[in-house]
């Protein structure tokens, strides 16, 4: 969804459509209606910490992965070295 605007475009555009039938097709949207201020900011926030959570989680994977890989690579250098080492010696 990164590269393709009109995709992103569609997927708000569904969202805000789901959210407006919830709201006013629905007892859920009485629910919501009749709720205080204060409920859609502690609901807000569970969702952006969720949202947060997997973001970094996702983001730590790939760091992890990478600094895997680069030991890894290290590593195979050193054996190459060492194989090297013992044809000349």
């Amino acid at each position: 969804m990164k590269n393709n605007p009109r995709k992103r475009f569609a997927f708000i555009l569904l969202t805000i459509l789901v959210a407006g039938a919830l709201v006013t097709q629905t007892a859920f949207g009485a629910f919501l209606l009749s709720s205080p201020w204060w409920v859609y900011f502690v609901l807000a926030g569970i969702v952006l910490s969720g949202y947060l959570s997997v973001k970094y989680s996702l983001e730590d994977k790939r760091t992890e992965q990478e600094w895997i890989e680069n030991e890894g690579n290290i590593y195979m250098k050193r054996l190459e070295e060492e194989r090297e080492r013992r044809k000349m010696g």
